[in-house]
This record gives C-alpha cells, sequence and structure tokens, in this order.
C-alpha cells in the first residue's frame, strides 16, 4: 500500500509527535526560566548555546542575538576565570559533578556577586556539553566575612589599643566594599568635634599623612558630616564633589568622588562616624548595610575594650595608692627612728656649740656636724612629703624660701642632662597653705618636665608678684575670677610640650600621655585638686615640640612681716623659770631634750613613761606649766596623758613633739593634737620659739 502525500499530513501519529515536542519544549524552558537563579548550557568550546533569561538579563547583561557569541568563562571575575576553567574542563573530561564558590560579574561588572555554580555533563548526539546552575551566595559571604572578622577582633582585642582595633576594621570594610579609603572618627558629647580619630592604613599611605598628625576638626567643616549626625542615617553620595577635609585639615585627599558614612548610635545620640570612599562604581544599599554591620561589631568590641581598660587603670592605681599607703606607713616608722637620732645629734652638736670655752677648730666641726645634720632632717621630710597622706595644715610661708629649700632635692630629681634654672621674685612671696602641699605640687611638676626632656633639656621654676584688676578678671583672666594680688609659681620645661587634642583633659583623673607602666595619671590631677582647695588657679601654656608652662595664682598673703617680726620676739624671749614635765620614752632624746631646757632656764620634771609622768606629777607639791610629751608612748598617747594630767593641773599647756608624719599621729590620737605640734627633730631655737609662743597665747 501506497501513501500519499495528503496521507502523510493527515498521519495521526506524526501530529502527536510533533504536538508533544512543543508541549515539551514550552515545558522544560518554562522549568528553566523558573528556576531561583542563573542557568546556562555551554558546548565543549564554552559557547553558550541555551541560557534562561536571569542569566542573560542580570549576569551576561547581552541581547538575546548576542549570546550565542558569548564564552561561559567571561562572566568570571578575572581573578576566579581559572579556577572556573579547570572545574568545567573536570566537568566535560571526567562526566564528574562540580559544585564550587566564585565571584560572578554583573553586565561587564565591576560589580560582582558570590554565586555557588553546580555544573553537569549532558551529551546530545555524541557531543558533550556542561550544564550550570548557579545562585547567588553573596549575603552569605559577607556575613560569613564580618563573623571571621568578629573572631579576629576578639583575638586583637587582648594586646591591641582600641585605635589599633578601630584601624583594623577601617581595612576590613574597604576590602569587602572595593574602597580606597576610610577614617572612623569618636564624637564628643557637644556633637561638634572628634575625640579620637583614626585613619585606614591605606588612607596615610594615600595621603602621605603620619599617623598621629590629624588635626581636630569641626562638624561643621563638612556639611556631609553634620547630616550624617542629625538625620541618624546611612549617608551615600556617589557624586561627591568636596576634597574630604575630615580626612585632615591640612592634606584633604581630593580623589575620592563616592563616599559611604555610618553613623554609630548609642540610643538616639550618634556617638561615631564610619566612612569608605573611592570605590570605583557605586555604592549602594547592600554596601550600607554590610559596613553598619562591621562598624557596630566592631564598636561594641571597642567599647567593651575602652571599658576594661579603664576598668584596669583603676585598679592598677588603687592599687598603686595601697602600695604608697604601706610605702607610707613604712617610711613613717623609718623616718621615727631617724629623726630621734638626728635628734640626739643636733641637740648635742648645738649644745656643745653654745659652752663658753671652745676651740676654733672643734667650733668649725660642730658646725659641719650641725650642718649635715639640719641637711639630713630636711631630706628626711622632703622625701616623706612625696609619699604621705597629711592633713592639711595651712600656714603662712614665703614662697621663695620654700622652692629654695626644696632645689637641692629637686636637682637630684631632675638627673645630670637637666639644668634646673630658679629665677625668684625680688620681694616677699607670702602665701598660705600647707607646706607638704606646696612640696606635692613642686615636686610633680618637675618630675613631669623631666619626663617631657628625652634627652639634655633644662627646667626653670619662676616666682612672681601679679595684679589682677576687675577689668581682667571679669574679662576671664586666666589664673583668676577675682581681682586681687596674687603670688605666681612658673615651671617651665623646653621638653616635648602637649599634643593639642590632649590639653583639655591633662588634669582629668587616670589620663596620661606616658607609656605604659610610666605613670598612672593622677600627678596633674592632684595639683588641680590642691590648686582649688587653696581658692588658687592653675592653666597650662604648650605647643607640641616646643615645651610647656604651668603657670599656679595663689592668692597673696596679706600681714606676712608682722608675723616674721612677732616670731623674732618669741625667740630671744626665754628662760622665765617655768617647771616643765618632759616625758620622751628614748633616754638619749630625753635626756639631750632636758639639758637643752635646763640650759635655757627652764626647770625640768623628766618621765620615760606615762606612768612614770602621772607618778611624778601627783608627787610634785608645786604648779607645772608645760608638758613636753612625745605622741607615741608605751602605755598610752601623749594626748591621753595630757587629759589625765590636766585633772591635776587644770591650767597645764601641752607641746607634743614626734618624728611620725602628722597623719600617723592623728589617726593615734584622734586628730586631737590642735596647734601645739613640733617636728622632730628639732634645733634648740625651734624648741625654745615654741615654748614662748605657747606661753605668750591667751588661756
Amino acid at each position: 500500500m501506497t501513501v500519499t502525500g495528503d496521507e502523510k499530513k493527515t498521519d495521526p501519529f506524526s501530529f502527536e509527535e510533533e504536538r508533544i515536542g512543543v508541549h515539551e519544549r514550552a515545558f522544560t524552558k518554562a522549568m528553566v526560566e523558573s528556576l531561583p537563579g542563573s542557568f546556562s548550557i555551554n558546548d565543549a568550546h564554552g559557547r553558550l548555546v541555551w541560557w534562561n533569561a536571569y542569566h542573560r538579563d542580570e549576569i551576561v547583561g547581552k541581547d538575546e542575538s548576542e549570546m550565542f557569541e558569548t564564552n561561559a568563562m567571561e562572566v568570571f571575575h578575572p581573578d576566579d576565570r581559572a579556577f572556573a576553567l579547570e572545574k568545567m574542563l573536570n566537568v566535560l573530561n571526567f562526566g564528574t559533578e562540580e559544585t564550587s564558590e566564585g565571584r560572578v560579574m554583573l553586565r561587564g561588572g565591576p560589580k560582582f556577586q558570590w554565586r555557588m555554580i553546580t555544573g553537569k555533563r549532558i551529551i546530545i548526539e555524541d557531543h558533550p556539553f556542561v550544564v550550570a546552575v548557579g545562585i547567588d551566595i553573596t549575603e552569605r559571604k559577607r556575613f560569613e566575612a564580618i563573623m571571621a572578622f568578629r573572631l579576629l577582633l576578639l583575638e586583637m582585642a587582648e594586646n591591641s589599643t582600641a585605635e589599633e582595633l578601630l584601624r583594623a576594621t577601617l581595612d576590613e570594610a574597604e576590602r569587602l566594599t572595593e574602597s580606597v579609603i576610610g577614617f572612623f572618627n569618636v564624637i564628643t558629647d557637644d556633637q561638634k568635634t572628634f575625640s579620637i580619630r583614626v585613619s585606614s592604613l591605606s588612607r596615610q599611605i594615600k595621603t602621605q599623612l603620619p599617623e598621629g598628625e590629624e588635626s581636630a576638626i569641626g562638624l561643621d567643616e563638612e556639611e556631609i558630616l553634620t547630616d550624617a549626625i542629625r538625620e541618624r542615617r546611612s549617608v551615600i553620595d556617589n557624586n561627591y564633589t568636596g576634597s574630604l577635609n575630615c580626612f585632615s585639615a591640612q592634606k584633604p585627599y581630593a580623589g575620592v568622588k563616592r563616599i559611604l558614612i555610618i553613623p554609630l548610635m548609642r540610643g538616639a545620640t550618634v556617638t561615631a562616624l564610619l566612612c569608605v570612599g573611592g570605590k570605583s562604581y557605586d555604592y549602594d544599599d547592600d554596601d550600607a548595610r554590610t559596613v553598619g554591620v562591621l562598624a557596630n561589631l566592631a564598636w561594641d568590641i571597642v567599647s567593651r575594650k575602652r571599658a576594661e581598660l579603664s576598668e584596669k587603670k583603676i585598679q592598677e592605681v588603687l592599687l598603686q595608692a595601697q602600695k604608697m599607703e604601706l610605702l607610707g606607713q613604712l617610711a613613717g616608722g623609718i623616718a621615727h627612728d631617724f629623726n630621734n637620732m638626728l635628734g640626739i645629734i643636733l641637740g648635742n652638736a648645738e649644745t656643745a656649740m653654745k659652752r663658753e670655752v671652745i676651740e676654733e677648730p672643734l667650733l668649725g666641726n660642730m658646725k659641719a656636724i650641725l650642718k649635715a645634720s639640719e641637711h639630713s632632717a630636711d631630706l628626711c621630710n622632703q622625701l616623706l612629703a612625696f609619699s604621705r597622706k597629711q592633713a592639711v595644715m595651712p600656714i603662712v610661708l614665703d614662697l621663695n624660701s620654700m622652692v629654695e629649700r626644696m632645689l637641692t632635692v629637686l636637682r637630684r630629681l631632675m638627673g645630670e642632662n637637666i639644668s634646673l634654672l630658679w629665677i625668684p621674685e625680688r620681694r616677699s612671696t607670702p602665701v598660705k597653705m600647707d607646706p607638704a602641699q606646696m612640696e606635692l605640687i613642686l615636686g610633680n611638676l618637675c618630675v613631669n618636665s623631666r619626663d617631657a626632656i628625652h634627652d639634655i633639656g633644662a627646667i626653670t621654676i619662676k616666682t612672681c608678684r601679679i595684679h589682677v584688676d576687675k577689668s581682667e578678671s571679669t574679662a576671664a583672666h586666666p589664673c583668676c575670677k577675682e581681682s586681687g594680688d596674687y603670688v605666681m609659681l612658673s615651671v617651665i620645661d623646653n621638653g616635648c610640650g602637649i599634643n593639642k587634642k590632649d590639653l583639655p583633659h591633662i588634669f582629668e583623673p587616670f589620663f596620661t600621655t606616658k607609656e605604659r607602666r610610666k605613670g598612672a595619671g593622677m600627678g596633674l590631677s592632684t595639683i588641680y585638686g590642691i590648686v582649688k582647695q587653696n581658692h588658687a588657679a592653675i592653666e597650662c601654656q604648650s605647643e607640641q615640640g616646643r615645651g610647656t608652662t604651668f603657670n599656679i595664682y595663689l592668692p597673696q598673703h596679706i600681714g606676712y612681716a608682722d608675723q616674721e617680726e612677732s616670731e623674732q620676739s618669741i625667740v630671744s624671749a626665754v628662760g622665765r623659770k617655768e617647771m616643765i614635765l618632759l616625758v620622751e620614752d628614748e633616754p638619749d632624746i630625753l635626756n639631750i631634750y632636758k639639758l637643752m631646757l635646763e640650759n635655757n632656764g627652764y626647770t625640768v620634771l623628766d618621765a620615760a613613761t606615762p606612768s612614770d609622768a602621772l607618778r611624778i606629777a601627783s608627787e610634785y607639791k608645786g604648779q607645772i606649766h608645760l608638758l613636753i610629751t612625745d605622741v607615741v608612748l608605751p602605755e598610752m598617747n601623749g594626748c591621753d596623758l595630757s587629759k589625765k594630767l590636766q585633772s591635776l593641773f587644770p591650767k597645764l599647756k601641752t607641746l607634743f613633739m614626734s618624728g611620725y608624719t602628722t597623719d600617723t599621729i592623728n589617726k593615734q590620737v584622734g586628730g586631737e593634737l590642735g596647734v601645739n605640734f613640733i617636728q622632730k627633730p628639732f634645733s634648740i631655737d625651734a624648741l625654745i620659739s615654741a615654748i614662748n609662743k605657747i606661753f605668750t597665747l591667751p588661756g
């Protein structure tokens, strides 16, 4: 049977096969187009032969007619292209299924995506082809990068500074966003300036600006920064026309045309800004999200690091304070014994010198002994002043004399490479304050100046009297709020100076610019407290590389000369036959003090213990006018002994003496010493002056 042409056309089997083929192709195309990602098939030469709309429009970015001329490898990032070719050849040659991750350029680049691509070989009419299906894993890769960086930051936090952690964050932000420059600014509480400015390593290289030379720039100098703070959201500017002064006032970076600024929020306040710039194509919301997560992650770690450092610094300061407290107690005990020995030496030397018959060579020897003893006593007291906490006992003193007494110790502290120049005011410089506080102020200022001089240098101590009139005081004169006469103490050095951004903070507790373990940051804050306690003022003038000047303005005391004359008259009025009860538990001290008093016309009853003193006093039939007693005694302290004796002699006056520091004594007797106290060791003249001052006081 012959089949005609018309019969062929109406063959139901051929028609059904054609209908099924059309449906299969439509079904296959619909299935490929519905895949959640890219789909492509390329031949053994890499030429594309089939693709879905996603691969054509989002990945390749060409018209349908141009797709047949496209090589499958050209969509890969140049750095990943060799790896992708290797995987494709494995699929073609060995029939293995390969799944790999790589960067794919979007529409020719430079923007790219991270994609996970699975390739499988198929054979059609004996020809091998590669079927490739890919999905976008960019967000996952960014998350993995951020988590890996978080672990790195946590590892770094143990031994790195906050600035190093922030710089590492900037470098990572630049890498993830393909930026070329970046900075991190911490904003002050007033929202007007930056307290910390950190730049990425690439920023320093591109602007040739060494680390540490960023200048303080007000936020109003960069409008785009102000916008980020005011709007409290990320700012993307892909058409930036400024010169980015926010990197440096001296060396603005003009090559940045695209920038991304991320504000870091704590509640409703912007506490910091992270900025990256210089990307070769536009920043987008994905970049903002990535940098935002990275910045907040880093800021949390840095904030925790700063809090830990602050707590650690406080603990170190407290530990140092405890050490100094123990040192002060130890020094007080040593000073007591040392001062007792000096008292014996001083007393015997002065007594021997007052004899009528003494040969000239021996007199010279005795004067040398006396001078050395007095110098040792001054040295001991000055050393104690640097370590003790002392109750404030302000007295009228001449500032010039105070400085001159300290010069020897200060020159030893400075060392041989630093010269110490003293320029005193020609007139008297009377001020009223605790001598120990003045020693602490001058000692701390000179030590600070010494530490600022790294080689050979000079420190100048200067005093002068100044007058501040009403117009100056109302115009915010640097020294005071009130007009009047002041004595100015200046300490000037030619050291390294203080960075301008650090100047507002130098009087804050725990703030220091010294290396770790070389300063607790309490010296200047202690000075500031003492200055304010004495109704004075302090100012600092400094420029990096040109030295520092500290000026302290102390109110000038009125009536100093009259007091000086009255003290001279007291010293000369000696020997009125008063009865004195002397109590001292050291036999040698007791004997020499008794001899000193008797040689100056006093009648003396002596006792080595409080019980002996009470017994002698109860047995004595006459009037005892004055009790001179050591504060620290066996059985009871001198204050309690004085109270018991006053029950026997109501008009009894008391002069306390001790080689301990006054803070140690006050702890033992409850702060009841009053004003009649003399510090061991003392000279005969000092003792007689103290006694006569007591007898001349009313009551």
